[in-house]
């Protein structure tokens, strides 16, 4: 009873350490949340930062900073966060080129162009989870794209021709995208500024596709300058287009060869088709040429484009004189294909969408929360960086003294390893013997019983390993058996009659050596005459000398070997040098006495 009393208070004392600490644990634990969860705001408006101070190296001042950080915070648009809007206005920015205008017509570039670039991204992001890193790098070409194509006039053509590029993108199932149209404006030069939405986006979309944007552009603007006589053409292609009415005769004054000498204005009669529509142009112009001319085969249709048109310009107009059903069904797809603010409803409509929503939202909520520690955090950097910088010139203006300071601390981090080790050695034995005294008079019978248990493991192990012996003993004499057809155990006997007599004689022991009587007259066989009575070596009549023993009288024996080859003698081999040696008496360990065995575990000296 006295035990479980003390038992019970120590349980107390226990639980309310435990307590104590759990306590200070939750405290520190709540700390540190609380801190920790002022880092992700913190970075939120870090990252807006950062993306302002991009905006401000442009070098349009503070107040068209502030109208632009107004602007992208304000902006609004499904899926994008404020961080995500300044990256946008800042890129727009860059394209654009007018950070060189005085105050806020700076801004009126990018303020169109952010807006659609953020729709884009949003729309492209909620219908193909790979598309928006792409869209990345594809805004940048639409900026450029839509600039070439005089979109910065007003809002309204900046939103007509990217919602345009948008849905023939979009109908073509991503075969053509903004850097190929972006290609084929660069390339297709003064050809391609005339040309009409539908024209571009619907009638070329698939031209483009095939011939990607930098080869539809050089074709293009090939054919262009050869149908309005920018380049000399072949007199028979020039005849070919005078004759037929695509070119205008009166403006087209012969050389005396028959070749163009000048031209007194534009020859070509129908240039406002070719520059706006060069399918229409094809249709109108040059098929009807062809069917009065009797050049129906696609191949002689071929050969004239190349002529007309010249190498990459035939190329073109003889693909879309191929592809003619699928132009046409490109302006309708290209039609129907839903613009850039349908398609961000519709969008917006999906789980997808409306998850990459709500993480914009919670974005700008993390911004506004850091927009409020991100003062706090800079002034404290603010004081702590003197002071760090105040440190190392201390340290460096005393090295001695700080080298000091470290081998003070390096000897208290032992010291502290060290009485740490001690202490949780000293409690583990307080607790070993705490736990001791609580059993209290049960340790004799543990220890009792400590040692029966291993009396049982020994005779175990003991019973274990008999077993083993007693199998590896059935197993060897039945592989014996097996092996030459005799019974292991009378080879055990006649290794015993044979041996063991002479065994037991050699340390001693009287033996009537009757196990070895059949083996009399040994000596006389292998020893030479029999010793008489009384001299050393002999033997009592009808028992046996031991082979261990070596015979008194020692002689020479010769071994002769005759060496034969097909059946006939050629030479004889004599080995008396090594049966001398193998006579000579014992001398020590390193010898050779092949009568002798070798000395038993322990033993010294010779026999």
């Amino acid at each position: 009873m006295r035990t479980e009393a003390d038992a019970a208070k120590l349980e107390g004392r226990i639980k309310s350490i435990h307590g104590q600490l759990l306590k200070g644990g939750l405290m520190v634990g709540a700390g540190v949340g609380i801190l920790a969860a002022f880092k992700t705001p913190l970075d939120e408006a870090k990252k807006f930062q950062t993306e302002v101070a991009k905006f401000s190296l442009y070098g349009m001042g503070d107040q068209v900073d502030a109208q632009a950080v107004k602007f992208a915070k304000g902006m609004n648009v499904i899926g994008t966060s404020a961080t995500e809007a300044m990256r946008s206005l800042t890129e727009a920015q860059g394209v654009f080129r007018e950070s060189g205008l005085s105050g806020s017509a700076a801004l009126d570039g990018a303020k169109l162009a952010a807006p659609v670039l953020a729709k884009i991204a949003f729309a492209t992001a909620g219908l193909d989870g790979d598309a928006k890193e792409k869209m990345h790098t594809q805004s940048l070409a639409m900026l450029r794209f839509v600039e070439m194509r005089g979109g910065l006039k007003d809002a309204a053509t900046f939103n007509g021709i990217a919602d345009a590029g948008w849905k023939a993108i979009r109908s073509s199932g991503g075969n053509v995208n903004w850097e190929q149209l972006r290609q084929f404006m660069a390339r297709g030069g003064v050809a391609a500024q005339g040309l009409t939405d539908q024209a571009l986006f619907g009638k070329l979309e698939p031209v483009i596709g095939e011939l990607k944007g930098s080869g539809a552009g050089t074709a293009w603007m090939t054919s262009y300058n050869r149908l309005i006589g920018g380049v000399r053409v072949p007199n028979q292609v020039a005849h070919l287009l005078a004759d037929n009415g695509i070119w205008d005769k009166s403006k087209i004054e012969w050389n005396s060869q028959g070749g163009i000498k000048r031209f007194n204005g534009k020859p070509l009669r129908d240039i406002k088709t070719l520059s706006s529509d060069p399918v229409e142009f094809y249709e109108k112009n040059i098929l009807p040429m062809y069917a009065k001319l009797g050049i129906k085969s696609q191949e002689d249709k071929g050969r004239e484009n190349l002529l007309i048109f010249g190498r990459t310009g035939g190329a073109m107009f003889s693909l879309i004189d191929r592809q003619l059903a699928t132009i046409h069904r490109s302006v309708d797809a290209q039609s129907k294909a839903l613009g850039i603010d349908a398609s961000v409803k519709q969008v917006g409509g999906t789980l997808g969408g409306k998850e990459i929503d709500f993480h914009a939202k919670f974005n700008n909520l993390l911004l506004q929360t850091g927009d409020v520690i991100l003062p706090m955090a800079v002034r404290a950097l603010e004081i702590l960086n003197p002071m760090l910088q105040r440190m190392a010139n201390w340290m460096q203006a005393h090295p001695r003294m700080f080298g000091l300071v470290i081998q003070g601390l390096i000897g208290l981090a032992g010291a502290l390893i060290g009485f740490g080790a001690l202490n949780i050695i000293a409690g583990g034995f307080r607790g070993l013997g705490l736990a001791l005294k609580g059993i209290g008079g049960l340790t004799q019978l543990a220890t009792g019983l400590t040692s029966v248990a291993g009396g049982l493991k020994a005779l175990g192990v003991a019973a274990a390993a008999f077993a083993a012996a007693y199998a590896g003993w059935k197993i060897g004499t039945v592989i014996s058996d097996k092996m030459d057809g005799t019974k292991f155990g009378d080879k055990f006997s006649h290794y015993n009659t044979k041996y063991l007599g002479a065994a037991l004689d050699l340390v001693g022991i009287k033996n009537d050596y009757s196990l070895a009587a059949k083996y009399d007259g040994y000596d006389q066989k292998y020893n030479g005459a029999a010793p008489l009575p009384g001299q050393a070596g002999y033997v009592k009549p009808g028992a046996t000398r031991s082979p261990f023993i070596a015979s008194p009288t020692q002689q020479t024996v010769q071994v002769n070997s005759t060496i034969t080859l097909d059946g006939k003698a050629i030479a004889k081999s004599t080995t008396m040098h090594q049966a001398r040696a193998a006579a000579a008496p014992q001398t020590g360990m390193s010898g050779l006495d092949s009568s002798q065995g070798p000395l038993p575990i322990g033993a010294t000296g010779s026999w």
